[in-house]
């Protein structure tokens, strides 16, 4: 939250974009992976004051050349501390010999090695859906934007949760019949509620583990069948808690789920993904502080992304379990 509050300061975004080329990274793979890429970023990080002792964070604001020399380092979140930042950054980029300023001064190239134990990338011919989570609050019988005291919680927290070829195909059979049902596979059901169906909007939250899924219901009905498209209501209910009871635990999420999803009969693609979770979310993780006292309102709404879209492409939180975050239902 506090990145999106200071990347878009109108004069931060003017700055970057006429002087220097925005990349964002994950410090999580960056750090691990044995490639070009990730001997890159450690190169850099090393000249800054996080150089990941015994493997820790790297985590802050980089700016540096082509060639990999570091112009300066910052962790902030406040605006006009990282203005600045950028404004240093920038002198210290004028500083250096004209040579290493001029264009084409260094041919960067193609990545010759990519290490495919921190290299993800969306299932071939699965799917990927944008997942939003906000706080709410109650007003008499409706729900608004939700307010808190922890600086920018009341934004909207942004995931993608991906789906295989199997799982995809599963969702929209051949041939069916209105009143139909379908079965939701079970890894899928189950990936939805251990890394996705949580509050993520303070920060890193903890994974649901499979224990802590009390409660996995799904349904998947058939209401309507023309030339043109299948439409699927899409129910749901399930129970997240860190105690058997959930009036003990002290995180839970006890939510329910609705919506549609929608494809073509003949071409079995998918046109439509609309489904919202909505539940009382209560408790904190050791990166999430600053929760509202009690259960409150928490909200998830899934959509289907857009694969040619570079954020859309972006892997979910949890896929850094690896092969795990395809088996959550193990």
């Amino acid at each position: 939250m506090g990145r999106e509050s200071t990347f878009a300061d109108a004069k931060i975004i003017q700055l970057i974009n006429d002087n220097f080329i925005p990349v964002a990274a994950d410090d999580w793979y960056q750090r691990r992976r044995d490639d070009d890429e990730g001997i890159f970023f450690r190169k850099v990080a090393d000249q800054g004051p996080r150089k990941g002792q015994g493997g820790s964070t790297r985590q802050g604001i980089y700016a540096f050349t082509a060639s990999g020399k570091l112009l300066g380092y910052r962790n902030h979140h406040d605006v006009d501390v990282m203005r600045r930042f950028v404004q240093d950054s920038l002198k210290a980029w004028e500083k250096l010999p004209a040579g290493e300023r001029a264009k084409d001064v260094l041919n960067v190239g193609d990545v010759k090695k990519v290490d495919a134990n921190y290299a993800r990338t969306p299932p071939k011919g699965g799917l990927i859906l944008n997942v939003t989570t906000r706080i709410l609050d109650r007003t008499d019988d409706f729900f608004c934007h939700g307010t808190c005291k922890f600086p920018g919680g009341q934004r909207a927290a942004h995931d993608r949760l991906w789906l295989t070829a199997d799982e995809l195909q599963a969702l929209t059979p051949r041939d069916v019949k209105v009143g139909q049902e379908i079965a939701m596979p079970a890894a899928a059901t189950y990936r939805l509620a251990r890394f996705h169906l949580l509050d993520n909007t303070r920060g890193e939250p903890p994974m649901w583990t499979r224990a802590q899924v009390r409660t996995a219901n799904v349904a998947l009905k058939v209401e309507a069948v023309n030339d043109s498209a299948v439409r699927v209501r899409l129910t749901g209910a399930f129970l997240l808690s860190t105690d058997a009871d959930a009036k003990a635990a002290q995180r839970g999420y006890d939510v329910s789920l609705i919506g549609d999803i929608i494809y073509n009969p003949a071409t079995r693609a998918l046109t439509r993904f609309d489904v919202v979770a909505l539940g009382d979310h209560w408790g904190a993780g050791p990166y999430t502080g600053g929760a509202r006292p009690g259960r409150n309102p928490l909200g998830v709404a899934l959509e289907l992304a857009n694969p040619e879209r570079a954020a859309d492409r972006v892997p979910p939180q949890a896929a850094r379990e690896g092969g795990n975050y395809f088996r959550a239902d193990r």
